[in-house]
């Protein structure tokens, strides 16, 4: 008997860190009806080379298809209240630290800068490589949305500015429906808007109807947020001020930062350049380590208890990560897991910074023969 496709790949799939994404399947895989399969045709359309051999002692063919990562996209929003000087210096001295460095990671990221735009003390004129001389865009790297920031509306232009028809201020068309949205409102006060409080709530409601899904839903988010307030850098929400300088801890956007897997950074640093690099870890680990699982086939199913993850770095071996369900991700994982939806394959703890070290590494995820679990 031929080996069976148990999965058919995609002319293009979209993973966060991987050149290609290898399907193994199992002569003993069932369709929908728990029917056994005994096909052994691999689509064969643009963009996907496959190839079938004999079956192994597991009964299993191999096909291959390449696929590329998930772009991210970063939208800043920048306090321009008269206590921000300082603060808005260090990010025109340092964002470009933060882009050099997910360059260095190989991410295709994209930047917006909500920010009233200007030379004096206040303006925000972002200089290159990531903007544009003369204060102005730097397409499709860059993109400015000429909109004044003050103390509490930070939540409430993310949303205006989305929806803004304005081409000096809406910035939608330039964002990537699949991309990562990373989310950076930078202010030493707290969201008091939109209505009705929680504001984090109500804006975490609001952003998921926007972009036809892009956003995801409220069982998978596709953004994040990495906000600097006036709170002591960490995960957990705080109560704890950076500094008695400042006006709150930003509770409303700390929540976000729990909410989405996050991390809030402290507005009082007087450099920001680690705070950008740290951040920027954060953001590539994010993107790296989530790996989307993709749709089966018409008429076929994807039997999440038969699939298994490996990773090759450049001019090395194949590493074999084992399903580590013991804890969550952020708690001490070790290996790999599914989302809550089992959408997206999640690499934790060393698995993932295996992925980060090298970025060049080629992670596979194999479908059709059982998983080996931690």
């Amino acid at each position: 008997m031929r080996a069976a496709l148990f999965l058919a790949a995609r002319p293009v799939l979209r993973f966060a860190s991987l050149v290609s994404l290898t399907c193994i399947a199992c002569s003993n895989s069932v369709n929908k009806a728990g029917t056994p399969v005994d096909s052994g045709v691999f689509d064969t359309s643009p963009g996907f080379e496959a190839s079938v051999g004999d079956a192994d002692a597991g009964g299993c063919a191999r096909g291959q298809s390449e696929a590329r990562r998930v772009p991210v996209d970063l939208v800043f929003a920048i306090d321009q209240s008269d206590s921000m000087d300082a603060e808005i210096a260090q990010v025109k001295a340092n964002i470009n630290k933060l882009t050099d460095l997910l360059g260095k990671t190989n991410l295709d990221y994209r930047v917006v800068m909500i920010a009233r735009p200007g030379p004096d003390t206040f303006g925000v004129c972002i200089p290159p490589p990531l903007g544009a001389a003369a204060c102005g865009d730097n397409l499709p790297r860059f993109k400015r949305s000429a909109q004044e920031v003050l103390s509490n509306d930070a939540l409430a232009l993310f949303l205006k500015t989305y929806d803004s028809t304005d081409p000096t201020i809406g910035w939608s068309k330039y964002i990537r429906a699949d991309s990562i949205k990373a989310f950076i409102p930078i202010t030493d006060d707290n969201a008091l808007q939109p209505p009705p409080a929680p504001y984090w709530q109500t804006f975490d409601q609001e952003i998921l109807k926007r972009g036809a899904g892009s956003f995801g839903t409220a069982a998978d988010r596709n953004y994040v947020f990495f906000p600097i307030v006036g709170a002591v850098q960490g995960a957990d929400v705080t109560t704890t001020k950076c500094s008695t300088d400042v006006v709150s801890e930003g509770p409303e956007y700390q929540e976000l930062a729990k909410l989405t897997g996050g991390a809030h950074f402290a507005v009082c640093a007087t450099d920001y350049g680690p705070t950008f690099t740290s951040m920027a870890n954060r953001i590539a680990t994010k993107v790296l380590c989530t790996l989307p699982v993709p749709a089966a086939p018409s008429g076929e199913t994807i039997d999440p208890t038969l699939v298994n993850v490996s990773a090759t770095p450049p001019g090395g071996p194949t590493v074999d990560f084992l399903q580590d369900v013991s804890k969550a991700c952020d708690e001490g994982a070790n290996g790999w897991q599914y989302n809550a939806g089992q959408t997206k394959i999640l690499l934790c703890g060393d698995a993932c910074q295996k992925i980060v070290d090298k970025p060049e590494t080629r992670v596979d995820v194999v479908f059709g023969c059982k998983t080996r679990i931690r």
